[in-house]
């Protein structure tokens, strides 16, 4: 994942635009005009509905006005889809994927250093998480609108990891586009594209392994895309799945190519998303963005400080 992907939350205003603009709107008189002239009336009847259409034109129409909210909720609508899609192609800012301790930094300060900004990225997430919520709430003695449901993030995770691993295999490109962002169904498709012809692959789960640590929920965040008003908020997750599978090849005649079978031990931090609207609180369907390595002390300096020049040069 390049730095260019996992920019900061407020670094995220830089990269998206906004594609909203003027509604065209053609006033129902100027298409009776053209019927009248179309039709080739009569002298006496054309000037009588030219007059009629005259004065409908001359007096305005307030039903074909719309109100300010209603065409902000149109341009939303409109526009949404695509933000989204711009929204689940890259990662929220400083997501921290905290590493097996078997592959914490061996010298001492380094391990302490890891925890503690990976203890205090926990306490900003809880608190970002607890801030939308409470955002959805109507008023201050109403319950929440939007309730996170935290415990079907890892059987969400799971599905979408099944489904993006048996679609690549078949080649079956309408799931992958329904299941993964745009960027990564790019990737995806393109590289089935390139496979040989009449080369086919399986892949298959054989067991989910090492039950007592996985799968585990890494990140869980939730943070508005912009600071616009009733802005989208972006809902992202990191699941670490461990699981044996098992690969393979086949040829055109539908035989095992010898050497091809597989059988492998993987760890896979998994990262997906969804966006959820503020003016109904309900979010779309789950994507997943892409797999995602864990944080090493190096790497996170040098994400901050990315993010700490991108926000200076605003």
């Amino acid at each position: 994942m390049s730095s260019s992907s996992r920019l900061g939350l407020r670094a995220r205003e830089l990269l998206f635009a906004r594609l909203t603009g003027p509604a065209r709107i053609w006033p129902l008189s100027v298409t009776r005009m053209c019927l009248v002239q179309a039709h080739g009336l009569h002298t006496s009847q054309s000037k009588s509905a030219m007059t009629r259409v005259a004065a409908e034109h001359a007096t305005p129409r307030m039903t074909n006005q719309a109100s300010p909210k209603t065409e902000m909720a149109q341009k939303m609508d409109g526009n949404l889809s695509e933000w989204t899609a711009e929204a689940l192609s890259m990662v929220i800012p400083a997501t921290f994927v905290l590493p097996p301790f078997s592959q914490f930094p061996k010298p001492l300060i380094q391990k302490l250093r890891l925890l503690s900004q990976w203890v205090r990225m926990k306490l900003q997430e809880t608190v970002a998480n607890m801030v939308v919520k409470f955002s959805s709430k109507p008023t201050i003695f109403k319950a929440a609108r939007f309730k996170p449901n935290r415990s079907a993030l890892i059987p969400t995770a799971k599905a979408l990891h099944r489904s993006m691993a048996a679609a690549l295999a078949d080649g079956d490109k309408d799931t992958i586009n329904r299941v993964c962002s745009r960027r990564l169904a790019g990737s995806l498709l393109a590289s089935i594209d390139s496979r040989p012809r009449g080369r086919r692959y399986g892949w298959e789960l054989v067991a989910y392994t090492n039950r007592a640590f996985y799968p585990s929920i890494k990140s869980h965040r939730m943070s508005p895309g912009s600071r616009e008003r009733n802005a989208p908020v972006v809902r992202q997750a990191v699941v670490a799945i461990s699981s044996r599978q098992r690969r393979v090849q086949y040829d055109a005649q539908g035989q095992v190519i010898p050497g091809s079978e597989k059988e492998m031990d993987v760890v896979e931090n998994l990262a997906f998303g969804c966006v959820i609207d503020p003016r109904t609180w309900q979010q779309s369907e789950w994507r997943i963005i892409g797999t995602l390595k864990p944080t090493t002390v190096e790497g996170w300096l040098e994400e901050k400080k990315h993010l700490e020049t991108l926000l200076q040069q605003r």
